[in-house]
């Protein structure tokens, strides 16, 4: 497992955009006469570096990939707890919990005119669990057994209550495709049954995708879409506002400038990812609880919000979201109280002037390090900052080399992805804080193999009420996802994350 997910960890971690402001233009792009348009161009401020279904690492190659392949199930747009058919028009679950049966649409084909059948689920399952990027995906997966073309039954090793809401993160693979193009070919050239076939790629500068007619689903409406690459942000800021770029990503830096153009349109999304200060736990004075609670009381997370995130942004002491299984407003929040904090600092024998050390932290969360070092300093704590280039600093944080830092990270999915901040198996990886304990290795275990919603809910609860008592991490806040678009572009509500799929976009 810690092979899997080590890098998808690291990916976790970089997904942070540094954007700065652009100067003003005045734009055209919702001026223009859309109708009867069948085109769109996406911004995208990286390229990918492959296409494959199960190897992908980063955020764009996610975004791409959602267009060309489809999943068995989906999650509903406004209700991310309710799954959708997809290739999988039913399925079934057997009453020990350890067999589920899937049965396929019989009129889904590959961008290549071949059927997909049960063979295909079986081949991109055992894909998957090879995979050092996406493993975790299919967690659980034991094996399975194909009953008929279009029926495969897939068996867990065990109870593993996410293992559904996974399948709506597997992208389908064609083994034949697989067999007859190779590897490379595979990867970079993807053939997938989504709503868009691949077509064309030039590096560092674009992407082309066109609708696949003969989509189970119907033909989308949108016939060609280019992903641009564009680094820079004035220079996607002014082609959002041209109208050169229908849709885009934005940092919050960008917004105030876009919001006074009647040509474009600011979407949000709501993220389970969190900015939170991390604390070694296994060095001093991180090692002691108080401490560990005195650091939360003297963060002001308002003012982080207000200042760092620009307003774009929640502020949240817990490593769960409120719409998260598990989460209980019960369960302790950090409040800035700096007479408290100075109050706990004492009763751990820490004196006014104690000297932290240095904090290091990578460039994109300079500004961020500085508001926190005055939040500490104005309860008795020095420390230094030192910038390190983003790839010395995961290895310095991954050894255990530090003290205490800062950071954002995204644990998206299931509620049991949040182990992997808390549990032993993930130190060094997700596990900034070092934090090893027995009882929420178990408890985390239990959940897994806990089917009942309500039963899964009642464990989560207590595993956060003891992690928030314990002040593992230091949480500050839950950022804002926000897009840009053509004002006469037509999307769909963006769910968690902000993953959208352009087959619901339209003029």
């Amino acid at each position: 497992m810690k092979k899997k997910m080590k890098k998808a960890i690291i990916l976790f971690l970089s997904l942070v955009l540094t954007m700065g402001l652009f100067a003003s233009c005045g734009g055209s792009g919702g001026g223009e006469d859309t109708e009867g348009k069948t085109s769109l161009t996406v911004a995208v401020d990286s390229d990918y570096d492959t296409l494959h279904p199960s190897d992908w690492s980063t955020t764009v190659e996610h975004r791409l990939n959602n267009q060309i392949y489809d999943t068995l199930l989906q999650k509903n747009y406004e209700d991310q707890t309710e799954l959708e058919p997809r290739v999988a028009e039913s399925w079934e679950v057997s009453e020990d919990g350890k067999c589920y049966t899937f049965h396929l649409r019989d009129d889904v084909t590959f961008h290549n005119g071949e059927k997909l059948t049960a063979e295909d689920i079986g081949f991109t399952l055992d894909m998957y669990a090879e995979s050092q990027y996406q493993g975790a995906v299919v967690e659980g997966f034991d094996h399975y057994e194909i009953v008929d073309d279009y029926t495969i039954k897939v068996y867990t090793s065990s109870v593993y209550a996410p293992f559904l809401e996974s399948m709506s993160q597997m992208f389908i693979a064609s083994k034949a495709y697989y067999e007859e193009a190779g590897e490379d070919k595979f990867a970079q050239e993807p053939v997938g049954c989504g709503p868009y076939k691949w077509v064309s790629h030039e590096i560092g500068n674009k992407a082309e995708l066109e609708a696949y007619d003969d989509y189970y689903r119907g033909a989308p409406s949108i016939k060609t879409v280019t992903f641009k690459v564009i680094s820079d942000v004035a220079s996607m800021g002014m082609s959002i506002q041209t109208g050169e770029i229908d849709f885009a990503e934005i940092d919050p830096s960008v917004v105030s400038t876009l919001e006074g153009d009647d040509s474009v349109a600011i979407e949000e999304a709501n993220q389970t990812t969190f900015g939170f200060v991390a604390m070694n736990t296994e060095k001093e004075p991180y090692n002691d609880v108080k401490f560990r609670q005195a650091i939360n009381y003297a963060i002001d997370r308002q003012s982080i919000v207000d200042s760092v995130e620009e307003g774009y942004a929640t502020p949240n002491s817990n490593l769960l979201t409120p719409d998260r299984l598990g989460y209980s407003e019960d369960q302790l929040q950090y409040t800035y109280d700096p007479d408290k904090a100075k109050e706990l600092l004492k009763e751990c024998g820490i004196e006014e002037g104690y000297d932290l050390g240095t904090m290091y932290v990578s460039e994109q969360y300079k500004l961020l390090a500085q508001t926190i070092q005055a939040n500490l300093e104005a309860v008795g704590l020095k420390c230094t900052i030192e910038i390190l280039e983003f790839n010395a600093y995961l290895d310095k944080i991954s050894q255990g080399d530090f003290g205490i830092t800062c950071l954002q990270m995204s644990l998206e999915g299931d509620t049991q992805q949040v182990a992997m901040a808390l549990c032993t198996d993930y130190i060094g990886m997700a596990n900034n804080a070092r934090y090893s304990n027995t009882e929420i290795d178990e408890l985390f275990n239990k959940a897994v193999h806990t089917i009942d919603e309500d039963e899964r809910a009642a464990v989560y609860d207590e595993i956060f009420t003891k992690v928030q008592e314990e002040a593992v991490y230091a949480v500050l806040y839950n950022p804002t996802m926000l897009y840009a678009r053509n004002a006469s572009l037509n999307i769909h509500t963006l769910p968690v994350e902000g993953v959208y799929y352009i087959y619901d976009f339209s003029w």
